[in-house]
């Protein structure tokens, strides 16, 4: 199967999930996420407005701010196909439903941030494979913002067990992960 078609079949398994499974799974991969390494030493982390089924990332974001390490939430600059991180201090009060449907920061709270502060990202996508590989949703998004990255910054993306296959199609300019999250499993 092709990018194109992979993404598609595994949308549709997500898009069916049942509410209780998303959050039960999520419940458990932030629990995951919260013992590893990377995120007890990180201090600023971006991370993403979970949107349709994805990981829910709100525990874990309100986990974040009660332990006072500063968030960074995705707006969308589709202008410029391009993604800002802007750092939030309250899920309620500083962000906003975007066009798309998800929740995004305030245009307001729009302050450019260098990427170097960032320790920890948390990444979204569609498809991986156990060799750490990605599809997101094809725009190059994400990619841009791992290609600047510091070294030292982690890129632990979370799914479902089921959006983890042994093998997919991925190009040289991909950028693998670190680590993959699911409820069932840690690849590193």
């Amino acid at each position: 199967m092709n990018k194109r078609e992979l993404r598609k079949k595994i949308l549709n398994i997500r898009n069916n999930m049942n509410k209780e499974d998303v959050v039960e799974k999520s419940k458990i991969i932030m629990q995951k996420i919260i013992n590893t390494e990377a995120y007890k030493k990180s201090n600023t982390i971006f991370i993403y407005m979970d949107f349709k089924n994805e990981v829910i990332t709100s525990f874990l974001i309100n986990q974040m701010i009660s332990e006072n390490k500063s968030v960074m939430i995705p707006y969308t600059d589709v202008e410029n196909i391009n993604i800002i991180p802007v750092e939030i201090h309250n899920l309620e009060q500083d962000l906003k439903r975007c066009s798309f449907g998800y929740l995004e920061p305030k245009k307001e709270l729009i302050t450019p941030v260098d990427l170097k502060i960032i320790d920890l990202i948390i990444v979204p996508g569609v498809v991986f494979d156990r060799k750490l590989n990605r599809i997101g949703f094809g725009k190059g998004y994400y990619d841009r913002i791992l290609s600047k990255k510091r070294s030292d910054t982690k890129a632990i993306a979370i799914a479902y067990e089921f959006q983890v296959l042994n093998e997919i199609p991925h190009e040289e300019h991909d950028i693998k992960m670190d680590m993959i999250v699911t409820e069932e499993k840690i690849y590193n």
